[in-house]
C-alpha cells in the first residue's frame, strides 16, 4: 500500500501521520495490513492510540474483546474525517475553475476547454482520484490565474488539454511557497503598461 498524505491538512485537522495512517487503513478495509502495522504496538499502545482517535473525532467507536484487544473490524470512521479521504471525479470542480476562452495577442478569440474527455482522464490520472491532490491543483491553478492576470498574459494561457499534459501546475508549486496570493493584489498602482495618460 503507498500512501500520499497532505501535511498541511494533517496540520489544518490537528492529525498525526500515525492517525492518519490508521485511518486510511480502517477506509479502505486493508484489516490484514492494518494488523501487521499495530503489531509494532503494545496491547495497551494500540488502545490509546485508538482512544485518541475517537476524542479526536476520527473514529466513531472502539471496542475492546475478552483478551484487551481492539476489535479492529468494529472500527467505524467519522463522518467528517471521511471528508479527507475523499475519492472520486473532482474534474468537473476542476473545469469550472478553468478559463472559458482568451484572446490571443493577434487578436483572435481561442476557447480553452478543449477535448474534455481526454481531460478528464489526465486530471483523474494526475490526482489519482484523491481530494488533497485536486485540492492542490486547484490552488496552483488559481495562482498561476492571479500571475497573469496580474501581469496582463492571460493571452499566453495553455488550452485544457496542453495544461494538464505538461503538468503546468508543478511550474507554480515552487513560486506559491515563495509568495503568497496577497502579493498578487493589486497595490493601488496599475501594472506595467496599463496606465492610462
Amino acid at each position: 500500500m503507498l500512501l500520499q498524505v497532505d501535511v498541511k491538512s494533517l496540520i489544518t485537522n490537528r492529525i498525526t501521520v500515525d492517525y492518519f495512517l490508521v485511518a486510511q487503513m480502517l477506509y479502505e478495509k486493508e484489516f490484514t495490513l492494518l494488523n501487521q502495522y499495530l503489531s509494532l504496538y503494545t496491547k495497551d499502545d494500540q488502545k490509546a492510540l485508538f482512544m485518541n482517535m475517537y476524542n479526536k473525532s476520527l473514529i466513531n467507536n472502539v471496542q475492546v474483546d475478552d483478551k484487551g484487544s481492539v476489535m479492529i473490524d468494529r472500527l467505524t470512521m467519522h463522518p467528517s474525517f471521511n471528508k479527507i479521504l475523499a475519492q472520486g471525479d473532482f474534474f468537473d470542480e476542476f473545469i469550472q475553475a478553468f478559463p472559458v476562452s482568451i484572446t490571443r495577442p493577434d487578436g483572435t478569440r481561442d476557447y480553452l476547454r478543449t477535448d474534455t474527455n481526454r481531460s478528464r482522464t489526465m486530471y483523474n490520472k494526475a490526482t489519482k482520484n484523491k481530494y488533497f491532490l485536486h485540492l492542490h491543483i486547484m490552488e496552483c491553478l488559481k495562482y498561476e490565474l492571479a500571475i497573469k492576470k496580474k501581469e496582463g498574459k492571460m493571452e499566453y494561457m495553455k488550452r485544457l488539454p496542453k495544461w494538464l499534459a505538461s503538468e503546468e501546475w508543478k511550474v507554480y508549486e515552487q513560486m506559491m511557497k515563495d509568495s503568497t496570493f496577497e502579493s498578487l493584489q493589486e497595490s493601488g498602482e496599475p501594472s506595467y503598461g496599463t496606465k492610462l495618460e
